[in-house]
C-alpha cells in the first residue's frame, strides 16, 4: 500500500514548454543577425592581421637573411616555385629573393604561403591592377623592382562594403592595410582612409 503522503512527480506541463521554446525562438531570432556580424568581423579582421603578418615576416627576413625579400600575390601558392601573378583572393607568398630576379628560383626559401581569403570577399591593391608584391633590400626597406609597381595599400571588402558600423560613424566594415614607402604597414577601419585606397565594389 502506497504512503498517503507521496508527492507527485514533478515536470512541465505542454503550456510552459510551450512558451519557453517561444521564447529561446524570439532570442535566437534577435541574436543572429549579431552573430552573423560578428562572424563577418572576425573574417575581416583576421584576414587583414595575416597580410599584416606577412609584410612584416618579409621586412624581417630581409634584414636577418641580408638579401631582397619578396612579398607577392600568387595564383598558386602551393606550387613549388609560386608564381607572382595572382590578384591577393587566391593567396600570398613570402620569398628570399637572392639572385634579385623577382621570382622563386630553385634554390630560393619560401617563407610562408597563404591560401585564399574567404570566398565572401573581395581583396583590390593600389595601385589598380597590380600584379602585387612588396619587396625589401637587404636593409629592411621597401624597393621597387622589375615586378611592375609595389603595392601601397589593400583594401579587404565583404557584401556590406565600405560602410560605417556600429562601432562608429568613422569605423568601416571593410579593411585596408597601408604600406608606408619605407615598408611598414598598417591595418586601418577608417572609412574615409580605405576610400583612398580605392574602396569597396
Amino acid at each position: 500500500m502506497r504512503p498517503s503522503n507521496a508527492s507527485r512527480a514533478a515536470g512541465f506541463t505542454l503550456y510552459e514548454l510551450m512558451m519557453v521554446l517561444a521564447i529561446a525562438g524570439v532570442m535566437i531570432a534577435l541574436a543572429a543577425p549579431s552573430m552573423g556580424e560578428f562572424m563577418a568581423n572576425n573574417r575581416m579582421t583576421s584576414s587583414a592581421n595575416d597580410l599584416l603578418t606577412a609584410v612584416y615576416r618579409a621586412r624581417s627576413e630581409s634584414v636577418k637573411r641580408h638579401t631582397q625579400t619578396i612579398l607577392c600575390f600568387s595564383s598558386d601558392f602551393e606550387a613549388l616555385k609560386p608564381p607572382c601573378d595572382g590578384d591577393g583572393s587566391q593567396g600570398w607568398i613570402v620569398f628570399a629573393d637572392t639572385d634579385a630576379d623577382g621570382a622563386v628560383g630553385d634554390d630560393e626559401d619560401v617563407l610562408l604561403r597563404h591560401g585564399p581569403i574567404p570566398n565572401t570577399m573581395t581583396l583590390s591593391s593600389l595601385p589598380d591592377g597590380n600584379v602585387g608584391y612588396v619587396a625589401f633590400n637587404n636593409a629592411g626597406f621597401a624597393r621597387n623592382i622589375a615586378l611592375g609597381q609595389a603595392v601601397l595599400g589593400v583594401v579587404m571588402c565583404d557584401k556590406r562594403g565600405n560602410k560605417a558600423t556600429a562601432s562608429g560613424p568613422e569605423f568601416s566594415a571593410a579593411r585596408g592595410v597601408t604600406i608606408s614607402p619605407t615598408g611598414r604597414p598598417r591595418v586601418t577601419r577608417i572609412v574615409d582612409t580605405i576610400e583612398t585606397l580605392g574602396g569597396c565594389p
